[in-house]
C-alpha cells in the first residue's frame, strides 16, 4: 500500500513546475541530489515513472500529468491545514474562556483580579462566560471552557459521578457546589450567618444561639444549588427546631427579599450588600462557608495556564501583605481568605 509523503510530493511539484531538478532544488532550498533522490524514491513507492528526463529538460510522463493536479490540490490542504493549526496555536497562547456568572460581576476579588492581570498582561485576552455555575462546571470538565471564577464549595466526587450529575437535562443543579477534582485557588472565605429582622430579639445577639431559633421561619436556599450544601444546613434548622421555608424562587437575592417583605429570618451567604431592615449574624453551631474561587478546567489552554499561574501569585502577594500589616503569623488566616459575617 502506498503512503502519502508530503515531502516527496512537495519534490515532485516543484520539479514539475519548473521543468528542471535544479531549479527545483533552488525553490526547495535543498541540493539537487536530495530532489532527485525523492523523485526516484517517490517512482520506486509508486511502481511507475513520473517524469522523462533528457540531457535539456524533465517532462512529465502521462501518470505524472494525471497526478499532479490531485498533488497540487493536496498540497494547497496541507498548507490551509498549517495555517489553520498555527492560528488555533497562537489563540491558544494569547486567548481563553473564562466563566463568571453575572451576580459576581460587582464582587471586588473578581474586579481587582482581572483589573491587575490586564495591566501586567495585556497580550493575554479572555472572553467571559455571564452563564449560571451550574453550566460553568460541566464545560469546564469537558474541554469547552478554560477556567471559571466560582462562588461555591470544593466537594468530593469522582469525575463520572460529577458529569453525570452536571449534566442532568432539564434543571439547574450544583449551583454552588463543584468538583474537588478541578484544580484551584481561593481568594476569599465568607461563613453563612442568618439574615434577621433588624427589630428582633435576634438582632440584639452577637452570635444567634441555637435555642433561639425555634419555631423561627427561615427562607432556604433552593436544593439546585447543591445538596451536599445545602441539605447539611437545612437539617441544622430543623434539629434546631426552626421551619425552613422553600419557596419558587429560591436563590441568595430571592429569599433576601422574601425575608425583607415579610419579616422573616433567611439564610445569609453574605456575598451580596444585606437588604435594609435585616442583619446578618452568626449563628452557633452553623459553620458553614462559601468559598470565591478561580477553578482551572481540565483541559485548560496554555494562556488560561498563564491566568491561573498569575492568579495564585496575586493571591499569594495579597497574603503576605496581609500578614506583614497586621502582624500575623505566616499560618494565620487572614482577611483576604477569611471574612466574618456582615
Amino acid at each position: 500500500m502506498f503512503h502519502l509523503d508530503l515531502k516527496l510530493l512537495r519534490g515532485f511539484n516543484a520539479v514539475a513546475c519548473e521543468s528542471s531538478v535544479t531549479r527545483a532544488a533552488e525553490r526547495l532550498n535543498l541540493t539537487q541530489p536530495t530532489v532527485s533522490g525523492q523523485i526516484k524514491e517517490l517512482e520506486q513507492a509508486l511502481g511507475f515513472v513520473l517524469f522523462h528526463r533528457t540531457s535539456r529538460r524533465v517532462t512529465l510522463s502521462e501518470q505524472g500529468e494525471r497526478l499532479l493536479p490531485l498533488v497540487q490540490s493536496l498540497l494547497a490542504r496541507a498548507e490551509d491545514v498549517r495555517h489553520e493549526a498555527e492560528a488555533m496555536q497562537h489563540a491558544s497562547k494569547t486567548r481563553f474562556r473564562l466563566g463568571a456568572s453575572m451576580y459576581s460581576m460587582d464582587f471586588a476579588d473578581r474586579i481587582e483580579l482581572l483589573d491587575a492581570f490586564v495591566a501586567a498582561m495585556p497580550n493575554i485576552h479572555y472572553a467571559i462566560d455571564n452563564r449560571l455555575q451550574s453550566a460553568h462546571v460541566p464545560d469546564l470538565l469537558n474541554d469547552r471552557l478554560d477556567a471559571a471564577l466560582l462562588l461555591g464549595l470544593a466537594v468530593p466526587s469522582s469525575l463520572a459521578e460529577v458529569r453525570d450529575r452536571y449534566l442532568a437535562p432539564g434543571h439547574i443543579v450544583n449551583e454552588i457546589q463543584y468538583p474537588d477534582t478541578l484544580e484551584r485557588v481561593v481568594f476569599r472565605r465568607r461563613q453563612i450567618g442568618l439574615l434577621v429582622p433588624a427589630d428582633s430579639d435576634l438582632a440584639l445577639m452577637d452570635i444567634v444561639s441555637r435555642d433561639s431559633l425555634r419555631g423561627r421561619r427561615v427562607a432556604m436556599l433552593g436544593i439546585e444549588h447543591g445538596e451536599q450544601i445545602v441539605n447539611p444546613m437545612a437539617n441544622f434548622l430543623l434539629e434546631s427546631g426552626a421551619m425552613p421555608i422553600s419557596l419558587a424562587e429560591s436563590n441568595a437575592l430571592a429569599i433576601e427579599r422574601y425575608a425583607q417583605r415579610h419579616n422573616v429570618c433567611a439564610v445569609g451567604i453574605g456575598w451580596f450588600p444585606t437588604p435594609s431592615g435585616l442583619v446578618c449574624k452568626p449563628v452557633e453551631g452553623f459553620d458553614f462557608h462559601l468559598d470565591y474561587s478561580l477553578a482551572l478546567g481540565s483541559s485548560a489552554n496554555h494562556a488560561a495556564q498563564r491566568f491561573f499561574a498569575f492568579a495564585k501569585d496575586w493571591q499569594a502577594a495579597r497574603l503576605s501583605f496581609d500578614s506583614a500589616v497586621l502582624g500575623l503569623a505566616d499560618n494565620a488566616v487572614t482577611p483576604a481568605v477569611h471574612d466574618a459575617v456582615r
